[in-house]
């Protein structure tokens, strides 16, 4: 091989290698980040999960449990659960499902979970 080959082919592999390197540490940042976001919505969850409990809790005591929707609301109590969860400002819809709403905002995925067509 002659040095000019020799030469340019270092070259052509010393500049794969940045980039190979470039790529790795973008790819690192990336999981980092969405190791993070799984760990805050691992922690959100678990919050959800004990609220959920507490307020299935505080309706099985305080209340006989029905099947028949409240004849107050017109609602099943897992409807009520569910108003009483996003009241609290969180989201109820399979899209958004545990994601805080910001305050004033709200969701027609979630209201149509909870007030939507009484017939499902």
């Amino acid at each position: 091989m002659e040095q000019t080959n020799l030469l340019e082919e270092f070259m052509t592999l010393s500049k794969q290698a940045e980039e190979l390197s470039a790529k790795v540490a973008g790819l690192k940042d990336a999981v980092t980040v969405v190791l993070e976001q799984n760990a805050e919505l691992r922690m959100n969850n678990g919050r959800l999960r004990e609220r959920i409990e507490q307020l299935t809790t505080e309706a099985e005591a305080s209340e006989p449990e029905t099947v028949a929707p409240s004849a107050e609301t017109g609602m099943s109590k897992s409807r009520q659960n569910l108003e009483k969860i996003y009241m609290e400002g969180y989201h109820v819809c399979s899209k958004f499902y545990g994601q805080h709403l910001e305050p004033g905002e709200s969701c027609a995925f979630c209201t149509d979970i909870i007030y939507g067509d009484r017939g499902r």
